[in-house]
Protein backbone atom coordinates (compact mmCIF):
# COMPACT_ATOMS: atom_id res chain seq x y z
CA UNK A 1 0.00 0.00 0.00
CA UNK A 2 1.43 3.58 -0.86
CA UNK A 3 1.04 5.80 2.09
CA UNK A 4 2.06 8.94 -0.17
CA UNK A 5 -1.25 9.94 -0.21
CA UNK A 6 -1.91 9.54 3.97
CA UNK A 7 1.04 11.38 4.71
CA UNK A 8 0.08 14.25 2.43
CA UNK A 9 -3.02 14.70 4.06
CA UNK A 10 -2.16 14.06 7.53
CA UNK A 11 0.66 17.03 7.13
CA UNK A 12 -2.06 19.22 5.43
CA UNK A 13 -4.69 18.55 8.60
CA UNK A 14 -2.07 18.45 11.37
CA UNK A 15 -1.05 22.18 10.39
CA UNK A 16 -4.52 23.30 9.45
CA UNK A 17 -5.11 22.09 13.46
CA UNK A 18 -2.08 24.14 14.74
CA UNK A 19 -2.99 27.26 13.08
CA UNK A 20 -6.94 26.80 14.68
CA UNK A 21 -5.19 26.13 17.94
CA UNK A 22 -2.91 29.10 17.92
CA UNK A 23 -5.99 30.81 17.36
CA UNK A 24 -7.70 29.36 20.38
CA UNK A 25 -4.45 30.57 22.36
CA UNK A 26 -4.98 34.15 21.30
CA UNK A 27 -9.01 34.18 22.35
CA UNK A 28 -7.46 32.73 26.09
CA UNK A 29 -3.48 34.15 25.90
CA UNK A 30 -4.55 35.16 29.35
CA UNK A 31 -5.70 31.70 30.87
CA UNK A 32 -3.11 29.49 28.68
CA UNK A 33 0.05 31.50 29.17
CA UNK A 34 -0.76 32.86 33.07
CA UNK A 35 2.54 31.12 33.96
CA UNK A 36 5.28 28.79 33.03
CA UNK A 37 3.52 25.51 33.75
CA UNK A 38 0.62 26.74 31.90
CA UNK A 39 2.81 27.95 29.14
CA UNK A 40 4.25 24.16 29.34
CA UNK A 41 1.17 22.53 28.42
CA UNK A 42 -0.20 25.03 26.08
CA UNK A 43 2.81 23.88 24.28
CA UNK A 44 2.76 20.61 24.91
CA UNK A 45 -0.84 20.64 22.86
CA UNK A 46 0.77 22.64 20.26
CA UNK A 47 3.68 19.89 19.91
CA UNK A 48 0.83 16.96 19.33
CA UNK A 49 0.02 19.10 16.19
CA UNK A 50 3.67 20.07 15.15
CA UNK A 51 5.32 16.46 15.75
CA UNK A 52 3.06 14.66 13.79
CA UNK A 53 2.67 17.16 11.23
CA UNK A 54 6.35 17.53 10.35
CA UNK A 55 7.17 13.58 10.41
CA UNK A 56 4.16 12.96 8.09
CA UNK A 57 5.62 15.65 5.98
CA UNK A 58 8.74 14.04 6.38
CA UNK A 59 8.26 10.61 5.37
CA UNK A 60 7.03 12.12 2.31
CA UNK A 61 10.59 13.31 1.62
CA UNK A 62 12.25 10.28 2.98
CA UNK A 63 13.77 7.43 1.05
CA UNK A 64 15.25 4.04 2.37
CA UNK A 65 16.15 4.00 6.28
CA UNK A 66 15.77 8.00 6.70
CA UNK A 67 12.25 7.53 7.73
CA UNK A 68 12.98 5.42 10.44
CA UNK A 69 15.29 8.56 11.56
CA UNK A 70 12.46 10.45 11.46
CA UNK A 71 10.08 8.70 13.21
CA UNK A 72 13.02 8.30 15.84
CA UNK A 73 13.38 11.66 16.90
CA UNK A 74 9.87 12.47 16.68
CA UNK A 75 9.35 9.48 19.15
CA UNK A 76 11.80 10.77 21.52
CA UNK A 77 10.86 14.87 21.36
CA UNK A 78 7.51 13.80 21.84
CA UNK A 79 8.01 11.64 24.75
CA UNK A 80 10.46 14.36 26.22
CA UNK A 81 7.65 16.94 25.59
CA UNK A 82 4.64 14.92 27.61
CA UNK A 83 6.20 14.33 30.23
CA UNK A 84 8.03 17.57 30.88
CA UNK A 85 3.85 19.07 29.61
CA UNK A 86 2.40 16.75 31.82
CA UNK A 87 4.50 17.28 34.99
CA UNK A 88 3.44 20.90 34.43
CA UNK A 89 -0.29 20.23 34.45
CA UNK A 90 0.24 18.55 37.32
CA UNK A 91 1.81 21.69 39.31
CA UNK A 92 -1.23 23.90 37.86
CA UNK A 93 -4.82 23.21 39.82
CA UNK A 94 -7.06 24.50 37.18
CA UNK A 95 -5.81 21.82 34.96
CA UNK A 96 -6.70 18.81 37.05
CA UNK A 97 -9.15 16.95 34.86
CA UNK A 98 -9.64 13.67 33.63
CA UNK A 99 -9.40 14.38 30.08
CA UNK A 100 -6.16 16.25 31.12
CA UNK A 101 -4.66 13.10 32.34
CA UNK A 102 -5.12 11.53 28.78
CA UNK A 103 -2.38 13.70 27.77
CA UNK A 104 -0.12 11.05 29.55
CA UNK A 105 -1.24 8.67 26.37
CA UNK A 106 0.64 10.13 24.32
CA UNK A 107 4.34 9.29 26.53
CA UNK A 108 3.38 5.52 25.62
CA UNK A 109 1.97 6.27 21.83
CA UNK A 110 5.38 8.03 21.30
CA UNK A 111 7.36 5.08 22.80
CA UNK A 112 5.35 2.95 20.15
CA UNK A 113 6.48 5.33 17.74
CA UNK A 114 10.32 5.30 18.30
CA UNK A 115 10.11 1.13 19.05
CA UNK A 116 8.81 0.54 15.59
CA UNK A 117 10.75 3.02 13.83
CA UNK A 118 13.97 1.43 15.67
CA UNK A 119 12.66 -2.35 14.53
CA UNK A 120 10.17 -2.09 11.43
CA UNK A 121 9.66 -5.66 11.32
CA UNK A 122 8.11 -6.16 14.54
CA UNK A 123 4.74 -5.09 12.90
CA UNK A 124 6.13 -6.59 9.51
CA UNK A 125 6.66 -10.00 10.85
CA UNK A 126 4.10 -10.24 13.97
CA UNK A 127 0.73 -8.09 11.92
CA UNK A 128 1.82 -8.86 8.24
CA UNK A 129 1.31 -4.59 8.23
CA UNK A 130 3.56 -2.14 6.94
CA UNK A 131 4.97 -0.36 9.66
CA UNK A 132 4.34 3.09 8.33
CA UNK A 133 0.72 2.03 8.36
CA UNK A 134 1.36 1.54 11.88
CA UNK A 135 2.97 4.85 12.38
CA UNK A 136 0.35 6.53 10.70
CA UNK A 137 -2.26 5.31 12.72
CA UNK A 138 -0.05 5.73 16.42
CA UNK A 139 -0.43 9.59 14.74
CA UNK A 140 -3.68 9.61 14.15
CA UNK A 141 -4.24 8.82 18.05
CA UNK A 142 -1.74 11.21 18.83
CA UNK A 143 -3.27 13.80 16.87
CA UNK A 144 -6.50 12.74 18.49
CA UNK A 145 -5.05 13.42 22.18
CA UNK A 146 -3.89 16.76 20.57
CA UNK A 147 -7.28 17.64 19.79
CA UNK A 148 -9.18 16.61 23.27
CA UNK A 149 -6.82 18.51 24.89
CA UNK A 150 -7.22 21.76 23.11
CA UNK A 151 -11.08 21.39 23.36
CA UNK A 152 -10.34 21.06 26.97
CA UNK A 153 -8.71 23.96 27.62
CA UNK A 154 -10.58 25.77 25.01
CA UNK A 155 -13.94 24.63 26.66
CA UNK A 156 -13.07 24.38 30.26
CA UNK A 157 -13.41 27.12 32.89
CA UNK A 158 -11.17 30.26 33.49
CA UNK A 159 -9.18 30.23 36.60
CA UNK A 160 -11.53 32.82 37.04
CA UNK A 161 -14.55 31.57 37.10
CA UNK A 162 -16.44 30.63 40.34
CA UNK A 163 -17.16 27.03 40.84
CA UNK A 164 -20.95 26.43 41.49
Amino acid sequence: MDTTAFYAASSGLCFTLLGFWWVVVQFRHADLTRDVASRRFTFLVSLHFIVPGLVSAASLLATGPMWRVAFVLAGLTGMAAAVAGMRAAAATPALKTGILRAGWLGVPIYGLVTVIALVPDIVRSNLGIEPLQVEGLLLLVILLIGILLAWSLFTGPRPTDEVA
